[in-house]
């Protein structure tokens, strides 16, 4: 029995939000205020016009009825009906234009919010991007700034209609309690019954959202993909039109039953809604019928109680309901917020000053371990390395040997599980991150060009910033020339046909030439290849290695190839393997000392024979 409790006590305390619906709402409006405090204001201004509208809309017809049975003067009695509706137009047309700033205001709210979470998926720790925890809390905190109709985005509009609905609540609210206090109980009850279905439907809907969450996203991936000019060729040549029309279809249909799950869920709702609506008021309409033929009320009273049964149920049920949408935006916020303030590891503030004798980089490793997250084991183990400045140092190795992962902790992507590693002298921790990443130009497996000109993917910037000696010194050493010459826009050519007219395609080794320009013309102490020449025909990459020694002069550079024969012109070769450094050396010593690089050198060198 203790054992159950104690379960359920930490069940309890996993589900409790981080922070109170007041500690959201003061952090929800200290953000408004940063960037548009004009949003605060219109939820206050808009108040007193919405529940003037109200106001207007239930007295308007008892005050004219009232007027014409008890006024004998025409003129009079034209000049207040004509001011009722001159004053009702004026509010209706506030209203309206404060209506329509607010639905600005919500996208700019949108906006706003939207800008924080993708600031801190684009600046976050890299590691973080490929943790499954990190990745879940990414994906709740995108749903609540996903589009300008979520609750994070309609949260103003949202306190402003609960306001309203609780003054129009209280001022109608007395009206009807001079008809008959059992009334206003009666409607108060029935309105509350009305609203327990509601929110276990509401409930129940956001529970199952993540459900029907995956199955949009599967969809939209599905739509995307015939779309995907990347695929296309597979698609045709491997008949995958079948395999994926079925995918989506079954994933459609999927969605299709959850879909019709919720809504058959709500069509319940909606005959108790009915059900109670009937009897609530038909109970109160029928009391009130029968006030009017004993002549205890005037026309005009009737008119005002009768419009006043109609709309109280409304308010009441707008305040229930304005209150849970707030704290489902408040549990939407606990989830945002989770997300925006993981802690980075790396120093963002001030950093020691990076070296500016423009001298190449020492790197150092010290006692270095790493493990991937829900790794059983660890991919890298107490690697102890020094890469002297301006030494050519290649890593080689089997799939899986960690090459990659080596190179992402050296440039501050990863941080060791254990270990330090330490560049110019200080540990990389010591450094401003930034400051760190301008010491680096890296070309790695996965990389991505930009649906911008050749020249602003190389140089990263601006036409008017890019430096057009040193254009074209890294287009030449890549060995793009001769390509980009047979362009007629040359350099100022657009990448990606689908989204300039005039755009190109590249091929994959055309495509590495450009990202080996990008990493040679930021033109950093320390050049880092990762499988540059993957994609290239022998003669590229003949040209590539005879281009090496220039492009990585007066630089440390680490080169990483499955080729143990492009290696060769490196002053060093580590060769990885067991989650550690095997062996090391030159070609030659290693071939001399006929280890596990030298067996599987003559393996690949025997294809060549």
């Amino acid at each position: 029995m203790g054992n159950v409790k104690k379960e359920k006590a930490k069940k309890a305390s996993q589900k409790k939000p981080s922070y109170t619906l007041w500690q959201n709402l003061v952090y929800y409006f200290r953000i408004l205020r940063q960037f548009n405090s004009k949003v605060i204001y219109m939820v206050a201004v808009g108040i007193p016009f919405s529940v003037l509208a109200a106001f207007l809309s239930m007295y308007t017809p008892k005050l004219i009825l009232d007027r014409l049975a008890f006024s004998d003067a025409f003129t009079e009695a034209a000049v207040v009906i004509v001011g009722i509706f001159a004053v009702q137009l004026l509010n209706d047309l506030i209203n309206n234009g404060i209506d329509a700033q607010k639905q600005l205001y919500d996208c700019d709210t949108h906006s706003y919010f939207s800008i924080l979470y993708e600031k801190k998926r684009l600046s976050m720790d890299y590691a973080y991007l490929e943790d499954p925890n990190v990745q879940i809390m990414s994906s709740k905190a995108g749903q609540a700034v996903k589009d300008n109709h979520t609750l994070t985005a309609t949260l103003p509009s949202t306190l402003t209609g609960l306001v309203v609905n609780l003054l129009c609540f209280l001022l109608f609210g007395g009206i009807l309690t001079s008809l008959h206090p059992l009334i206003l109980l009666l409607l108060i009850a029935a309105t509350f019954i009305n609203y327990l279905p509601q929110k276990h439907l509401r409930n129940y809907a956001h529970q199952t959202k993540d459900k029907r969450e995956a199955e949009a996203r599967r969809l939209m991936y599905n739509a995307r993909l015939s779309t995907n000019f990347g695929i296309a060729k597979d698609v045709r040549l491997f008949s995958m039109d079948k395999w994926l029309t079925d995918a989506s279809k079954s994933t459609s249909r999927k969605y299709k039953s959850l879909l019709l799950d919720l809504e058959n869920k709500g069509f319940l709702v909606s005959l108790v809604d009915f059900a109670v609506a009937l009897l609530r008021d038909g109970g109160a309409y029928a009391y009130l019928i029968w006030r009017a033929v004993e002549g205890d009320i005037s026309a005009g009273d009737f008119v005002l109680y009768f419009s006043s049964i109609s709309g109280f149920s409304a308010w009441f049920s707008g305040i229930l309901s304005g209150w849970s949408s707030i704290h489902n935006t408040s549990l939407e916020l606990c989830d945002y917020r989770a997300f925006l303030e993981i802690p980075d590891k790396f120093n963002h503030g001030k950093g020691v000053p990076i070296p500016s004798n423009g001298k190449p980089l020492e790197i150092r490793l010290e006692n270095v371990s790493f493990i991937y997250p829900k790794a059983e084991a660890p991919t890298l183990k107490n690697i102890n390395l020094t890469i002297h400045e301006g030494e050519k140092l290649a890593v080689v190795g089997l799939n899986g040997a960690g090459k990659t992962t080596l190179i992402k902790l050296i440039c501050g992507l990863y941080t060791p599980s254990s270990g330090k590693i330490f560049a110019g002298g200080h540990e990389i921790d010591e450094y401003n991150r930034e400051a760190y990443y301008s010491m680096i130009s890296a070309l790695f497996q996965t990389s991505h060009i930009l649906p911008i000109s050749i020249a602003e993917n190389i140089a990263v910037c601006e036409k008017e910033g890019i430096d057009q000696a040193k254009l074209d010194a890294v287009i030449r050493l890549s060995g793009l020339t001769e390509k980009i010459q047979a362009l007629p826009e040359k350099t100022d050519t657009p990448i990606n046909k689908s989204v300039h007219a005039n755009g190109i395609e590249l091929s994959g080794g055309e495509a590495q030439k450009l990202l080996f320009a990008r990493a040679l013309y930021k033109d950093a102490p320390l050049l880092v290849l990762d499988e540059p020449t993957s994609a290239l025909d022998p003669i590229a990459e003949s040209r590539m290695y005879a281009n090496y020694n220039e492009a990585a002069a007066n630089r440390t550079s680490i080169f990483i190839s499955h080729r143990l024969a492009s290696t060769r012109f490196c002053d060093r070769i580590l060769f990885l393997d067991g989650k550690t450094i095997a062996e090391e050396g030159t070609h030659e010593k290693l071939m001399a000392a006929g280890g596990k690089y030298a067996d599987l050198y003559k393996i690949q060198s025997q294809y060549y024979q």
